[in-house]
């Protein structure tokens, strides 16, 4: 299953922390974008604005739609820095070219992961 959904955000599992004007709620990034999200475990009205925290970092969002355990969101600045950007890099470097086996797919995504981070594959 390639990980990019046709909306072009990347499919992920990220706990994050929902926090509201009434409410505070722990749930799921199903996928991102820079732009936004789909979030699992917890919805809003359409129009909320509400924020991400992921590891320290505090993302502002505006809900877009909305069902009973999801919604997406759009965020009111791209992502472009800190834990969720670099996750949503990691993410974009596991998605490989066509043609490789699990395994070299796997090396392949750990040397672009090393070289990201300036570490070097023995």
């Amino acid at each position: 299953m390639d990980t990019l959904n046709h909306y072009g955000r990347l499919a992920v599992d990220i706990p994050v922390t929902v926090t509201s004007v009434l409410d505070s709620q722990e749930a799921a990034i199903a996928d991102l974008s820079q732009d936004g999200a789909l979030i699992k475990g917890c919805s809003l009205e359409p129009g909320a604005r509400f924020q991400i925290d992921y590891f320290g970092q505090i993302l502002f969002a505006q809900c877009r739609w909305s069902e009973v355990d999801r919604m997406g969101c759009s965020f009111l600045f791209p992502l472009v820095d800190g834990p969720l950007y670099e996750r949503l890099t990691v993410a974009r470097m596991m998605r490989f070219p066509a043609g490789l086996n699990e395994s070299d797919a796997a090396y392949v995504s750990a040397q672009r992961a090393a070289r990201l981070f300036g570490r070097r594959l023995n």
